[in-house]
């Protein structure tokens, strides 16, 4: 084929050029009608902390004098100020109010008696101007927060911005921050420089508040179902004194149960293979909420583990308080440190002269706190001793016993020194020939 010929087909790898458009405008938002921008900008790019916020009230930094300023010539009289009524996040834009597309132009449905006008009215129809006012998107960098608006030269911006530390805000459902001025412009020098240092600004309230979403009725529970108390767990007064009190762990470190003739039963009346029995019956309804609760709730859980430290944590500082005031009312019936002079005074003490100053209820307080959390820590190690070498609490003799653990952990003991004296006596009894 030579060159002179037109292509009938077209080549390999040349198939993207095809415009698959039949024109330039097919597919395409007509400018004339709202609609946000389509400009891409990249997550890397986009800003990260919004300072700027629905219902502030901003100035135009780019853009013609008649918008900017008041005089609309120049800023001797003053900035205009807008009111920032949306913020698109994914494209770094805001939305003021003022700042509109007058070109805008929205074309509505013809009316149901369009054919039974006349042409002077179908016309006239056509060419009426349906021009609505369109906020136009305007650049996040191309604002600045107005911190004070006097409605004059003297109104007063913020030219620099701090954040401070990152939290969650319930109330609104989303990450919230400080917003702090470093740095005011505008008015005069002496308010300027008096405005300059660390202020905290108050962000916008919302037109409304967040509210939590309703349930969906066909598919949720509702609320007031949800709350209501339906399970009702029997105390531990009213097993202690059954064969129910081995099958329910009665502290954190307790095995599992082990009598499980009543869960057998339970799963082969469940399977249809027999019946239960009155005490099978009676155990069974009075265990299963219990069962269930340690299910959905084990008592080994992150929460309830760390609800027990709380609850430890505070009857140990009311201990420590009452100690502390137990030590100050016990001083001041003594008569708070009468005697002391007497005994300073005894030949046997030797420090005839010397003046000591009285002890205050505080120092009294103090000493009292400090010897318990001695006697506690001790306390804590002789505990945590005992738990380690596997010792269980006697509250009848009052006193640490040996349980199975232990006597496991004294049967291996045996066991090692066994084999030791076993192979000394071995390398005593070996001769060289």
């Amino acid at each position: 084929m030579s060159t002179s010929e037109p292509l009938s087909r077209i080549p390999r790898g040349l198939h993207h050029i095809i415009s698959t458009r039949p024109n330039k405008f097919a597919g395409r938002l007509p400018s004339r009608l709202p609609h946000a921008s389509t400009k891409f900008v990249q997550p890397r790019d986009r800003v990260r902390k919004w300072n700027i916020r629905p219902g502030d009230k901003v100035r135009l930094l780019v853009g013609t004098p008649k918008q900017k300023f008041i005089n609309q010539q120049d800023a001797t009289e003053g900035w205009n100020t807008f009111t920032v009524k949306q913020v698109d996040l994914s494209r770094n834009r805001v939305f003021l109010e003022g700042v509109n597309n007058k070109k805008s132009n929205v074309i509505h449905a013809r009316p149901a008696n369009y054919d039974t006008l006349t042409d002077n009215q179908k016309q006239s129809y056509d060419d009426q101007k349906n021009h609505v006012p369109t906020m136009r998107p305007i650049h996040y960098s191309n604002v600045q927060l107005c911190y004070d608006d006097r409605k004059g030269p003297d109104s007063l911006f913020v030219s620099r911005m701090k954040t401070a530390r990152t939290h969650f805000n319930v109330k609104s459902q989303r990450l919230d921050w400080t917003r702090i001025a470093a740095r005011i412009s505008g008015g005069s020098s002496s308010i300027a420089e008096l405005e300059s240092s660390r202020i905290k600004l108050a962000w916008p309230k919302p037109e409304k508040p967040y509210s939590h979403p309703k349930p969906d009725d066909d598919l949720d529970t509702s609320n007031a179902v949800t709350i209501q108390d339906t399970l009702v767990l029997p105390g531990l007064e009213a097993i202690e004194e059954t064969k129910a009190a081995d099958l329910v762990p009665q502290h954190v470190n307790a095995p599992s149960p082990a009598d499980t003739s009543f869960s057998d039963a339970y799963i082969n009346h469940m399977n249809g293979n027999r019946k239960l029995n009155n005490e099978e019956s009676n155990f069974v309804d009075l265990l299963m909420p219990l069962y269930l609760s340690e299910e959905l709730s084990p008592r080994f859980g992150k929460y309830k583990s760390y609800k027990a430290y709380r609850a430890r944590r505070e009857v140990e500082e009311l201990e420590r308080q009452r100690a502390g005031k137990e030590a100050v009312e016990e001083w001041v019936m003594n008569g708070k440190d009468k005697g002391l002079k007497e005994i300073m005074d005894l030949d046997e003490i030797g420090l005839e002269g010397v003046f000591l100053k009285p002890r205050t209820r505080k120092e009294v307080r103090d000493s009292a706190i400090t010897e318990f959390d001695l006697q506690n820590e001790l306390t804590r190690k002789e505990v945590n001793l005992n738990v380690r070498e596997g010792r269980l609490f006697d509250t009848e003799l009052g006193d640490w016993v040996n349980g199975p653990k232990a006597d496991n952990i004294e049967r291996k003991r045996e066991r090692r020194e066994r084999k030791e004296r076993k192979a000394l006596e071995r390398l005593e009894r070996l001769t060289l020939e």
